[in-house]
């Protein structure tokens, strides 16, 4: 490397003297495991060379593990490397997925000539808005289980630990030394609570006018990388000059994509998976070995309920209507027995609701996007009843759908709140409820108040002073059948998924002091609180069998 760090690379490639394209992929997880080998194996029958390379500090690589800091700059060496030798034609494919998807993104920052196409799985694009932080607010569950199983030269096993009762524990900076470790990633990870430059090297907001790279987008509906990679997909089609260069494929699955057709208590049926590598291969032989161009869409994605494939010729898709689904209740929207209302298109009215949240009782997380569940909770839908008993959950339902819905796309909402604390959160969900009364989880999200204006230059609150937060839930797509209601539930704690407002004011990441806030939800005229679904049409899309 340019500072002279030597990193381990394995290469494969046709027995030949021929110049060839190669797949390139920079890894934490062990260059050289049976997976690595498998997928080098495949490439190389097609025609390719690969390369697999340790990320520094991991495995055979020397230097300090610092996740994603140096990926970029080194991936850009790996691939000057890779041009220069004898059997490259100078053409490079970066690809991976989780970390190996993200770090992607530091190299097309660096604009290298050689990197000619990106594939890319299940990968976040900004740490401190969907990486280890979400809006701002730790992502607890997913990365700490995540970073402490990192631990080290090697992956250790992080089976067996009590996950429940070491995310308990305050303060949120030092749960590192609580599981055994000494990790300066994850104490600089909580101890850094703005969008300062420490972040930087880590973000790909601001820099995608930077570069035009081909990119193959894969995620899932119900994984925690959702939003980044999507992220990554529009903002990318936004700065190129051939949107028809890159390709969205969203599935019903979790981080480990097209392997379950089953998530939570959903069956999503045959066409689930998919021959996912037979579509990948298409999109890159095409741009790499110069293959005649596959009839492919711009977007696919699974349409759950409908359990379809559905295409569309972008995201979000065109002719989506945004729609707002107004707060409405007489003031006792608490739990689902009390009286909130959602209605479509009618600015809500009544009383405002009120609830107390208790740091040291936060609601508590129903389904996990966790990769692998390392934090041993329930992922994909799953029924949300028994948190909507509690009175620190408001719910507002719709009435019972005459006709079925697609809802598919970007989703976020506005509230309007007083709180008697100088910080806090708001969490949100959308739901699918039956008319047996199950109400299924489709998307979630949360938004810390300090950040209400910004993620650099956080603001407290004064206390009864009424505020507007807009909270960014995950992307969803759901078919909701005639008979079905479309649920909010709003608070200000999902834990662990994320980590808790400890609502002083002070860093909630680095204090143990805790207070509990007094919450008033305002929904009127003048404090419009409400959701916008993205309602897709009936025709606007057309379904496939891919």
């Amino acid at each position: 490397m340019r500072d002279g760090v030597h990193l381990s690379a394995d290469v494969y490639r046709p027995r030949d003297d021929a110049r060839h394209p190669t797949m390139f992929e920079l890894t934490p997880y062990n260059n050289n495991n049976d997976g690595s080998v498998e997928q080098a194996w495949h490439f190389v029958q097609r025609g390719y060379a690969v390369v697999m390379a340790d990320v520094r500090g991991r495995y055979d690589s020397e230097g300090e593990f610092d996740p994603y800091r140096s990926d970029g700059p080194d991936g850009s060496d790996l691939m000057n490397w890779i041009a220069g030798q004898s059997w490259s034609n100078g053409k490079v494919a970066s690809m991976g997925g989780s970390y190996t998807g993200h770090n992607q993104s530091m190299m097309a920052k660096e604009n290298k000539t050689h990197h000619a196409a990106i594939v890319t799985y299940a990968a976040p694009a900004d740490e401190f808005q969907d990486g280890a932080r979400y809006n701002g607010g730790p992502k607890l569950d997913l990365m700490y289980t995540w970073m402490m199983g990192m631990y080290g030269h090697v992956n250790q096993s992080i089976h067996g630990w009590n996950w429940p009762v070491i995310m308990w524990q305050l303060p949120l900076d030092r749960l590192d030394s609580v599981a055994g470790r000494d990790l300066k990633i994850w104490r600089e990870r909580m101890q850094h609570d703005t969008q300062d430059d420490y972040w930087t090297p880590m973000q790909m907001r601001g820099f995608y006018d930077r570069f035009d790279i081909p990119s193959f987008n894969v995620t899932g509906w119900f994984e925690g990388q959702l939003k980044g990679q999507v992220q990554n997909y529009v903002n990318t089609v936004r700065h190129t000059k051939d949107p028809t260069a890159h390709m969205l494929i969203i599935g019903p699955w979790l981080h480990s994509v097209n392997r379950n057709r089953r998530v939570g208590e959903r069956d999503y049926g045959p066409q689930a998976i998919i021959d996912l590598d037979k579509i990948r291969d298409q999109w890159l032989d095409h741009r790499m070995l110069g293959t005649s161009a596959a009839d492919l869409p711009s977007v696919m994605y699974f349409l759950p309920v409908k359990n379809e494939w559905r295409r569309a010729a972008a995201w979000p898709v065109p002719q989506t209507r945004f729609t707002q689904y107004y707060l409405e209740s007489g003031g006792r929207a608490n739990t689902l027995l009390g009286d909130g209302v959602l209605r479509q298109g009618v600015v809500g009215a009544g009383k405002p609701d009120e609830f107390a949240y208790d740091p040291a009782n936060p609601v508590p997380t129903v389904s996990s996007r966790t990769a692998g569940a390392r934090g041993g909770l329930p992922q994909g839908p799953v029924d949300n009843r028994a948190v909507e008993t509690r009175p620190d959950v408001l719910v507002y339902t719709s009435e019972p759908l005459r006709e079925g819905l697609e809802v598919s796309g970007p989703v976020t909402a506005t509230i309007h709140f007083s709180t008697d604390v100088p910080d806090t959160d708001m969490s949100l969900k959308l739901l699918d409820v039956y008319p047996d009364g199950r109400a299924l989880n489709l998307s979630e999200g949360i938004g810390r108040a300090r950040y209400r204006t910004s993620y650099t230059k956080p603001e407290l609150l004064e206390p009864g002073k009424v505020y507007a937060i807009e909270v960014e839930l995950f992307p969803t797509a759901n078919y909701f059948e005639p008979g079905h209601r479309i649920r909010i539930e709003v608070s200000s704690s999902d834990f662990p998924n994320f980590g808790r407002n400890l609502n002083t004011g002070k860093s909630s990441e680095t204090t143990t002091e805790m207070r509990v806030a007094h919450t008033r939800i305002l929904h009127s005229r003048d404090y419009p609180s409400q959701i916008v679904l993205p309602l897709v049409p009936a025709g606007t899309t057309t379904a496939m069998n891919p």
